[in-house]
């Protein structure tokens, strides 16, 4: 599923080559002491209320789209590495993924059909079905600052 030139665990940990990937946030994983802020900030970012003791009451729930998970014994970034050549876009039957401005992967809500197969394609893992939408990162919705980015004391996110 990963490149050529990279084998599966290390595509699949963002940790690729500069042909597959173009991760628009750098994750410095010495940096990082998972304490799950970024994932807090971002769930906080897009939820309805924007108040953290109101979002918990909130249906659906926010979903954070990045996650620092462990595995083989590291530290991993779980996010949208905008590809230069995206497979959730190729796949997508409804052409609700965009690829912008040959930078950004954007997923059109009001077209996304719901079926997932961007999810399977995916070769990260970093889009998930938050009821029957797909969603990823989506860069803030354009903002200067990343709330992952701003919420993270330690510098293990910079954004390029």
């Amino acid at each position: 599923m990963g490149c050529l030139d990279c084998d599966e665990l290390q595509f699949h940990y963002s940790e690729g080559c500069d042909a597959c990937i173009d991760s628009l946030v750098l994750y410095v994983p010495k940096n990082c002491m998972a304490c799950k802020s970024c994932e807090l900030a971002c769930a906080l970012r897009h939820s309805t209320t924007g108040d953290i003791n109101a979002a918990i009451c909130e249906y659906p729930h926010p979903l954070s789209r990045l996650t620092i998970e462990q595995g083989d014994g590291n530290l991993h970034l779980i996010t949208c590495h905008h590809c230069k050549r995206p497979k959730c876009v190729e796949v997508c039957q409804a052409n609700a993924i965009e690829k912008n401005d040959d930078i950004t992967v954007t997923i059109k809500n009001e077209r996304c059909i719901g079926c997932g197969e961007c999810v399977e394609a995916c070769p990260f893992g970093a889009i998930q079905m938050h009821g029957h939408e797909a969603v990823k990162c989506d860069l803030c919705d354009g903002a200067a600052e990343l709330s992952c980015v701003l919420a993270c004391k330690c510098g293990a996110l910079i954004y390029r």
